[in-house]
């Protein structure tokens, strides 16, 4: 394996620890009951006046642009409004500190507009309404205006726009200017905002205190699935910064919730981390083989091989797709080919 493509993939995740905290969000805001808590506390209360609550499910999250091009947004939740046979579209986007807020608004507009252009192709009469959420996190709040589309365009002497203005509104809530105690809404809500808010403003030895609300649910099963990935997102946190989530720390966390369960709940953690770790390793071990044989397959029929190529290869890690790679050669008749196939 060549030494300078594994410095390089290790440089890659170690600059984008963001995706530690997108995936935290994902994975708790996903959850519609929590969505609906974070839309009834903290959205625009004239969008949620509108809205059938108990009819809300999630919508397609991949869309593709005006020039084919397929865009991503994590958490849509489709909302049918009352008294019309329309949806509202709530799109949550997580916004971090070190991301410039000024180009928001245009992000937005494209994002509208994908969502809109797909409605139109399906022959959807009525368009959805759109409601956009920013979540900010980070280490201070945001002090300046936010941004409008109108910053963008040229003025003229009076420092008017010049031009028409498609305005694209959004709310904001900005996680750095609100304190742990003024956090609202139910306890995984709760739950999952402090510990957001805490790990991104470098607060990472309170966590603990984070975590409290967990104590106010009462599905046992539930509690503990929760407590896991809450863990789980801590210990992530605490890798990105060199820092290790030991047993002393997880005690520390846990017995405010489970009390007398605590011991057994540190040991079934530890255990089922241990085994996750395990196999991971078989995972990586079998994803290598794979990579082996697919670059030799390569090499075998095109004979020089790309460093772009190569790099993606070594990057990939689901010995399924690397496996379906192998068996793609066979039907590509140019590199340029493959690499359309790839991931």
């Amino acid at each position: 394996m060549n030494h300078r493509t594994v410095k390089k993939s290790k440089k890659q995740i170690k600059t984008r620890p963001g995706n530690i905290y997108d995936a935290f969000v994902k994975n708790i805001f996903g959850r519609l009951l929590v969505f609906i808590d974070f839309l009834k506390n903290y959205a625009n209360p004239n969008f949620v006046s509108n809205i059938e609550i108990n009819k809300i499910y999630p919508a397609p999250t991949h869309y593709i642009g005006l020039k084919g091009d397929e865009r991503i947004l994590d958490l849509v939740f489709c909302c049918p409004l009352k008294k019309s046979n329309a949806n509202l579209k709530a799109v949550i986007l997580l916004e971090h500190a070190g991301s410039s807020l000024k180009t928001l608004p245009v992000r937005l507009l494209g994002f509208a507009s994908t969502i809109w252009w797909l409605e139109l192709k399906n022959k959807q009469k009525v368009l959805s309404a759109i409601y956009f959420i920013v979540l900010r996190t980070g280490k201070k709040p945001h002090r300046q205006h936010y941004a409008t589309l109108a910053d963008w365009l040229p003025k003229d002497k009076n420092g008017q726009p010049i031009g028409a203005v498609p305005e694209i509104e959004y709310d904001v809530i900005d996680l750095p200017a609100i304190s742990s105690d003024k956090l609202c809404g139910g306890a995984l809500l709760r739950a999952g905002l402090d510990i957001l808010k805490k790990m991104t403003e470098g607060m990472h030895e309170e966590f603990a205190d984070a975590l409290l609300p967990l104590a106010e649910i009462d599905d046992e099963e539930q509690q503990i699935i929760i407590t896991h990935e809450f863990l789980e997102f801590a210990s992530k946190v605490f890798a990105a910064h060199q820092k290790r989530l030991d047993a002393e720390t997880v005690n520390k966390v846990l017995k405010p919730i489970f009390k007398e369960r605590t011991k057994a709940m540190i040991m079934t953690i530890f255990e089922e981390a241990e085994a996750r770790g395990e196999a991971r390793g078989e995972a990586r071990g079998e994803a290598k083989g794979k990579q082996k044989m697919l670059l030799l397959a390569l090499r075998k029929k095109f004979k020089k091989i790309p460093k772009r190529i190569e790099t993606a290869i070594y990057q990939m890690s689901d010995s399924i797709a690397l496996e379906s790679l192998i068996s793609e050669i066979f039907e590509c008749q140019t590199l340029d080919e493959f690499e359309k196939a790839l991931p």
